[in-house]
């Protein structure tokens, strides 16, 4: 036993050692090293490595599941965005603000470093387990202006004085209670994940949600989820009393966002989920989806995926009457190097299918054919995709990735929708003939060995082209982006 225990303290100083090297020599600029040493000292093991306790207490703390489950990441994200308006669109935020359009900047050009450090512990023995998490961020601009900002990677303010942030972060943190396979959280760095509420992590840094969560696996091949939040820290903001908003709004206030659900599987690539939620005083959304694959001889197979989604007004009818269906359908086939998508989607209602958002960037949208830019959902809207995923490790190069696809929106029309939504966009009301597309190309990759061994590489390149009364103008895009996740 005294083997153990020391063996425990000896892991423990070891590990605290290895993080301080690991920040020491770093290139961290003033405000993150601060940052990272205080997550360090509310760390259990750092804690317990660095007070004054007897050698009795340390052993006991250390070789309880609080201390041994406990983990620590710290990943880099260095991102960087290129937005180009074409055919007359220009850049409406920073210092462009309330300009007439002639005169504002034609694109969104930024580039920045992003730290996310993530510190979870276990959680304590007994029948009702406790334990915490914190999160911390940290973002460095690199490249921006004024005029260039916008783009959800650096905090800004519009206006003649409107200038983006050089240096932000923010720190949360949440508990949670573990009974069986039930956990449940509440804190202010939360990131549900689930047909509802999924808080998007597409940015520098990840949108972070407050509120209660609970997830169960206490039942056999059923994953439960509930959860209810009332604020959001946006993705490109330090602060983490914002409200949500929608998709189609911005500058909504939505007080409450709740839900309930889950998925049952029984195989891998065969599984059905049913979801219920509310964005309080907007509308309430309901979800359902199932998914089967049959596998061949070959490592050949076919999948095939339908989802539905259904809005109805509720509460105050601050998004005014609302009764709008999506249904979509997928099928791939493919083997372990090629898979080839076709999808088909469809909005019944004569209004758009709106759903969860932060500021300008809604949540991770679970449509089947929702692009990097648009979700092809607008009102009575019918779109299909075509998507075609190859993988080289079969090729010789294992880590690298390509993916593209193309999708076609048509049929709008919102002439019957109610005011809300149609003013939204300035009175606009979609003409017959009314289309878009959108166009996705991905490439990535992956080192799989040696010092550098899980550093993704990814470049995105997205094209898309409306017509003359769509909500979106003509844009070209490019994001590049270098990820590096170290833990301990």
């Amino acid at each position: 036993m005294l083997n153990d225990d020391k063996a425990a303290r000896q892991q423990a100083a070891r590990r605290t050692a290895a993080l301080r090297q690991a920040i020491k020599g770093t290139t961290m600029p003033t405000l993150i090293r601060p940052l990272t040493a205080a997550l360090l000292a509310a760390l259990p093991f750092a804690a317990a490595a660095d007070t004054g306790q007897t050698a009795e207490n340390t052993d006991g703390f250390l070789n309880t599941p609080f201390f041994q489950d406990g983990k620590l990441s710290i990943t880099h994200r260095n991102f960087y965005f290129n937005r180009d308006f074409r055919d007359g669109g220009a850049n409406p935020f920073g210092t462009n603000w309330g300009k007439p359009l002639a005169e504002r900047n034609g694109e969104r050009n930024e580039w920045a470093h992003g730290i996310i450090v993530d510190a979870q512990s276990g959680v304590t023995s007994g029948k009702i387990g406790f334990g915490a998490e914190v999160k911390g961020l940290a973002g460095i601009r690199l490249d921006s202006s004024g005029a260039r900002t916008g783009t959800g990677l650096i905090p800004y303010t519009n206006g003649a004085d409107g200038k983006p942030e050089r240096l932000w972060g923010s720190i949360g943190g949440a508990v949670k209670a573990k009974i069986g396979e039930t956990v449940i959280k509440a804190g202010n760095s939360l990131t549900p994940a689930n047909p509802i509420l999924h808080t998007a992590d597409v940015r520098l840094l990840p949108v972070t949600a407050t509120g209660i969560a609970l997830e169960s696996k206490d039942f056999d091949k059923l994953n439960l989820q509930a959860g209810t939040f009332t604020h959001v820290r946006a993705q490109e903001s330090t602060n983490h009393d914002d409200r949500f908003s929608t998709d189609q709004n911005g500058n909504a206030q939505v007080k409450r966002i709740s839900y309930v659900g889950g998925r049952y599987t029984w195989q891998p690539h065969t599984w059905a989920q049913v979801y219920a939620g509310e964005l309080k005083d907007h509308f309430n959304q309901y979800h359902a989806q199932a998914n089967h694959r049959w596998q061949f001889d070959g490592g050949s197979y076919f999948n095939v995926n339908a989802a539905g989604y259904y809005n109805r007004d509720s509460g105050a009818e601050k998004a005014g009457p609302v009764n709008t269906k999506l249904a979509a359908l997928t099928a791939t086939y493919g083997n372990d190097t090629h898979a080839l998508t076709l999808g088909i989607q469809r909005v019944f209602g004569d209004d758009p299918l709106d759903y969860a958002a932060t500021r300008t960037i809604g949540s991770l949208a679970r449509y089947p054919n929702a692009g990097w830019v648009t979700q092809f959902s607008e009102a009575n809207e019918k779109s299909w995709q075509v998507r075609y995923d190859l993988d080289f490790k079969k090729l010789g190069a294992p880590g690298l990735a390509l993916m593209g696809r193309y999708i076609k929106g048509y049929g709008m029309d919102n002439s019957k929708g109610n005011d809300y939504y149609r003013k939204l966009r300035g009175n606009y009301t979609y003409q017959a003939g009314d289309k878009h597309w959108e166009r996705n190309i991905e490439a990535k990759y992956t080192v799989q060995s040696g010092k550098a061994k899980g550093l993704n590489l990814r470049v995105r390149q997205t094209s898309m082209r409306t017509s003359g009364t769509y909500r979106y103008g003509n844009i070209d895009e490019v994001r590049v982006i270098a990820e590096y996740p170290w833990s301990l």
